[in-house]
């Protein structure tokens, strides 16, 4: 007879775990070490209603962290680490598989009236991540007006979340100005004319002429990775209009 005085307290019976879909990452996995194209997540469970309703984690922002950490599985590596395109794309799967695949969000309609709209989230397009970069993972760009040579990376949710902490933290030092932009500079770019001395490519940044800022950040929009959120929405009456989407608060609390 077989003994069951020990028992796996991490054992689930199979009845009883959260089932799961396998999804295709946007950057397909070219920017990590392992390679990893594609990720097991569980879908959304009553259990992660105690996530979604948090009021500390919706607070500071945290509860999207929590929710990856807790969906993301067999992924190889920190969740921290996915590129900010490949955490987006997992976001909304499981928003369309948790909570439904429409999103309400105001509109404005073809005579220029602000409107309801309907947005069906899985019809938004991917964009995969279309460019080779080189052995550092990283990519090349050129400076339209001072034809300096750059080399920059993709940010991560981990990069995200770090700028956004060292951002509030300026913000009060500087009467309120954000410094987000500057801060995303001096992430995302690893050299400036063969220089990749961060101290020394600060300072550069500083003497940069804005067009050449805007384009470069233009040219990283276009090659990222993730999820277009240029689509349409159904309004009353059953017509379409161009939208952009636009994640408010109501896309984890929808009215049901």
């Amino acid at each position: 007879m077989e003994d069951k005085s020990f028992v796996d307290p991490n054992y689930t019976p199979s009845e009883y775990k959260v089932p799961y879909d396998v999804i295709e990452l946007p950057s397909q996995g070219i920017l990590y070490p392992n390679g990893k194209s594609s990720v097991k997540v569980e879908y959304l469970t009553a259990y992660d209603e105690n996530i979604l309703t948090s009021p500390n984690l919706l607070n500071n922002g945290k509860f999207i962290d929590v929710l990856l950490k807790n969906k993301v599985k067999e992924l190889g590596f920190d969740v921290d680490e996915l590129l900010a395109g490949d955490r987006i794309a997992i976001l909304l799967f499981l928003r369309a598989t948790g909570l439904g695949h429409e999103y309400h969000q105001l509109v404005i309609d073809e005579t220029g009236k602000v409107v309801e709209g309907v947005i069906d989230l899985t019809i938004l397009t991917t964009k995969k991540l279309e460019i080779t970069p080189d052995n550092n993972k990283e990519f090349d760009f050129v400076l339209p007006t001072s034809n300096k040579k750059i080399k920059f990376r993709l940010l991560t949710g981990k990069d995200e979340s770090d700028i956004d902490i060292m951002d509030k933290e300026n913000e009060e030092k500087n009467d309120g100005v954000s410094t987000s932009s500057s801060l995303r500079l001096e992430r995302s770019i690893m050299e400036i004319d063969g220089v990749r001395d961060k101290m020394k490519i600060s300072h550069i940044l500083k003497t940069l002429n804005l067009l050449d800022v805007r384009k470069f950040k233009k040219y990283v929009t276009e090659i990222e990775p993730g999820i277009d959120f240029n689509t349409t929405a159904r309004i009353q009456g059953g017509e379409s209009v161009s939208c952009f989407l636009r994640l408010g608060r109501s896309f984890w609390n929808p009215e049901i």
